[in-house]
């Protein structure tokens, strides 16, 4: 399997044995474009929430349900790139012959779940 080449971010350097380098395992581009639109709705949802703070008769569960939409929100984007990794890096490390590498990788992503 060929990892796919993406761009860095101007101002963005490699980080050793991640994506960057020439022979690390990349997030698919259907993925990583979809957390992005994604998370720019987020990024708009987040900007509600402190339009509505900026309010003084706010009400408080009324906040705490949108913080909850956000959170929700989030955890899609993690599942779906948790899924692609597992898809595409997990299940065939065998292949590759990293199988240690890459369930050592995926205990240390697991640690981020919420």
């Amino acid at each position: 399997m060929n990892p796919v080449e993406a761009p860095l971010p101007a101002g963005v350097e490699p980080v050793p044995g991640h994506a960057g380098d020439a022979g690390c395992l990349h997030l698919d581009p259907g993925t990583r474009l979809d957390a992005a639109r994604r998370l720019k709705s987020v990024r708009g949802h987040v900007e509600g929430v402190l339009r509505m703070l900026e309010d003084e008769g706010v009400y408080c569960v009324d906040v705490l349900k949108q913080v909850s939409a956000v959170q929700g929100a989030l955890r899609k984007v993690s599942e779906a790139v948790l899924r692609s990794h597992v898809r595409d890096h997990v299940a065939t490390a065998a292949q590759r012959g990293d199988t240690e590498h890459i369930v050592d990788e995926l205990m240390e992503a697991l640690k981020y779940r919420a």
